[in-house]
């Protein structure tokens, strides 16, 4: 701290430890010490953060209580839910955690199905986002919330709201359907036509205005960031490897013969013991068996995501045939096939899955936002999953039924005969699908994620008593020459950390006295 001038009051001093916090304070010091040079670029994005905020809540309420099968209600909450993150959120901070809270599973970990592990998938149980995935402490370097603005911050939240006003326009319902019965969906469409558009120009200028200061906090960032996330890998290197106190210390165990071979023997039967744990044993058996569960669901169900990919590339839709497909089965199966084109592909994606996952997911209900998750049930139950799966399997038939039909559905690609049908290969392999047998999968399936997500609890600090006892066990299996090369390598690692914890401790100190006058 700087010396105290005359006449003013004593600084309290601020002892700051390099942790993810540490960003957090120096983010808040940074908008502080330019607020007043921001004011209408924050006023401008609470205002538009505001009408989200409505729109959501509005398009809520249309779906819970007045039209649940509207496109239009469905595609705005959506629509909010993502501008919604983008306003919400420092992307420059994302950028640095090892996680994602909204990463599509790649893995077929069956007990985290349970957490809600999916992005944005069209769902016809619900809208918006899943409820985000609970992080490891040590894979968040820095808070995902918007503690100071810049400019890439709003260029993407400005970008972001160009382009799903573009995408909310093409489904305005006509002002023929605006009745005064339908004020709500009124209010809606008033939202996106006046007020989010308005809120969405002034933003923007507000922002232009304070473009200086905008990029030069983006600047700013950046300076103090490079060396604190380079710090942070330093200092994970160093946690992962061994100590330098345990290597030197069986260096000198390891002189006696015979004490080595003792010490040896023991750190392996600790391993051995760790990894015939009871729990972990059954754990591993589950997870065989749910895996080829899922492969078995997924083999029944794949002629129909082929239909669905088939569908989206020759960007058909399906149309209203009295006696087979009714006006309000037809949204209803669009988003299946929309929810099913995504499932069992070759390549994983932000939106893709190479498993069935996401079906799985949705089946259980769970939701894609907290805050909207108005549309499921409170208490789920296996009774609850076992109406879930038959509504599902009988929307199966529906479509092959469909599929059998000619004419069934209507294509863009085509200006003449617009009519589209499926190949009769994929409609052989359609009717192929045993429901009793589908759903007997789906019921064995569940008890066993509810038995492997029993089995899980305390598998965070096994883990970590494992990964001790193979490091241990590997040291002492060495000969002395290797463990000096360890040792050397682990001085090695402890002065860079201490290289780079010194240039973070100058970078800091200099962007604080010039930007912050500390």
């Amino acid at each position: 701290m700087y010396e105290t001038i005359k006449g003013w009051f004593d600084p309290q001093p601020m002892k700051l430890i390099a942790k993810p916090g540490l960003m957090t304070i120096l983010d808040l010091a940074l908008y502080r010490s330019v607020e007043g040079e921001l004011t209408a670029s924050v006023c401008a994005a609470h205002a538009l953060l505001r009408v989200w905020i409505d729109m959501k809540q509005q398009a809520q309420d249309v779906l819970q209580n007045h039209d649940s099968s509207l496109v239009f209600a469905r595609h705005c909450l959506e629509a909010a839910c993502d501008a919604i993150e983008k306003l919400s959120t420092d992307r420059f901070a994302v950028s640095a955690n090892l996680s994602d809270a909204y990463e599509t599973p790649a893995t077929s970990f069956s007990s985290a199905t349970l957490s809600g592990q999916i992005s944005i998938i069209e769902s016809v149980s619900d809208t918006g986002r899943r409820m985000p995935n609970p992080q490891r402490r040590r894979d968040c370097w820095e808070t995902a919330r918007l503690i100071c603005p810049d400019h890439v911050w709003a260029d993407d939240a400005f970008l972001t709201g160009q382009r799903l006003i573009r995408v909310l326009t093409k489904y305005l319902p006509d002002d023929s359907y605006l009745t005064e019965e339908k004020r709500p969906v009124k209010i809606l469409v008033d939202l996106v036509r006046q007020d989010l558009k308005m809120r969405l120009h002034q933003f923007r200028v507000a922002t232009e205005s304070n473009a200086v200061v905008l990029k030069r906090l983006y600047l700013v960032k950046c300076e103090f960031r490079a060396p604190f996330r380079a710090f942070l890998e330093a200092h994970q290197t160093v946690q992962r490897a061994p100590s330098l106190d345990l290597v030197q210390e069986f260096m000198e165990k390891g002189k006696t013969h015979k004490r080595h071979n003792s010490t040896l023997k023991e750190s392996t039967t600790k391993l051995q013991k760790l990894l015939e744990n009871p729990k972990l044993v059954e754990a591993l058996h589950v997870e065989e068996l749910l895996e080829g569960i899922e492969q078995k669901m997924a083999q029944g169900i794949f002629a129909f995501t082929e239909v669905a990919r088939l569908i989206d590339c020759k960007k058909a839709k399906l149309k209203g045939l009295p006696g087979i497909l009714e006006a309000d089965e037809l949204q209803l199966l669009q988003d299946l096939l929309r929810r099913l084109k995504c499932c069992l592909c070759r390549k994983i994606s932000p939106e893709t899955s190479t498993g069935i996952r996401p079906i799985l997911l949705d089946l259980q209900g769970v939701p894609r936002d907290e805050a909207g998750s108005f549309l499921r049930k409170k208490t789920f139950s296996e009774g609850i999953f076992h109406e879930q799966i038959s509504t599902f399997l009988k929307q199966l038939q529906k479509i092959t039924t469909l599929c059998q039909t000619r004419h069934a559905f209507t294509s863009e690609q085509r200006r003449g005969d617009s009519s589209f049908d499926v190949p009769s290969s994929l409609i052989k392999e359609c009717t192929k699908l045993d429901c009793q047998l589908w759903e007997a999968y789906c019921l064995d399936w569940f008890d066993l994620v509810r038995r492997q997500n029993m089995l899980s609890e305390g598998f965070d600090t096994l883990s970590e008593e494992i990964r001790q006892a193979e490091m241990e066990a590997s040291i002492r299996a060495a000969s002395a020459e290797s463990l000096g090369m360890v040792r050397d390598r682990l001085e090695r690692l402890t002065k860079d950390r201490e290289l780079r914890w010194e240039v973070l401790q100058d970078m800091v100190e200099e962007v604080c006295a010039r930007e912050m006058n500390w």
